[in-house]
């Protein structure tokens, strides 16, 4: 009895791997395994791609889109100057803030092809009543001069405070008044102060 307990457990501790039921599979087997595996999950991933849709959310992607589309309308620059070599407002003249006596000039860089004119509307949203003071489709319309580089223009802030008065403004500018607008900026003319400290009264 004790020669056979020592032969079952010499048998028992020198088993090979394999030898339990379990499958052994040799290198080159599991490298196919390995490659066929990793086709698998590459054409599951294309197919969810596919059945979602290009941009995850069930739309296509559109090869032709660019950052800029959604990005929203751009920048308006204020200034009191523009650039004679850019035709934009001059860096060294921007500002937001105007007062009697400036000029009061402002530029945006077009998004495709310079256009023939642009529509402005300018609402006050501070300063006084929070109204339309021009709206785009009846009285904004301007037209670019010829020679342009970009679209921009300057007038007198006078000419602005006899038109609307003190306060704060956006300006949003369309390319088409029934169309999304193509650039907004606010801007703000400020009334001169009497020597008591408070503000003159507008126009």
């Amino acid at each position: 009895m004790r020669q056979r307990f020592r032969s079952i457990r010499g048998r028992s501790m020198a088993r090979r791997r394999g030898e339990n039921g379990r499958l052994q599979l040799a290198p080159e087997q599991l490298r196919w395994i390995g490659w066929i595996a990793a086709v698998v999950l590459i054409a599951g991933i294309a197919l969810i791609v596919r059945v979602l849709g290009g941009n995850g959310d069930g739309t296509a992607v559109d090869p032709e889109a660019t950052p800029s589309a959604s990005a929203g309308p751009a920048a308006i620059a204020f200034g009191t100057a523009l650039d004679p070599a850019t035709g934009a407002v001059a860096a060294d003249a921007l500002t937001s803030t105007f007062v009697a006596g400036q000029t009061f000039a402002y530029s945006l860089d077009p998004t495709a092809s310079l256009p023939a004119a642009i529509y402005v509307e300018v609402v006050r949203t501070a300063g006084g009543p929070e109204e339309v003071v021009q709206a785009a489709a009846t009285d904004g319309e301007q037209a670019l001069p010829d020679g342009s580089t970009t679209i921009a223009f300057d007038v007198g802030v006078d000419a602005l405070f006899a038109a609307f008065g003190a306060g704060t403004y956006e300006m949003t500018i369309y390319l088409d008044p029934t169309e999304a607008p193509i650039g907004v900026g606010t801007f703000t003319l400020s009334a001169p102060t009497s020597p008591s400290g408070s503000a003159s009264p507008s126009s």
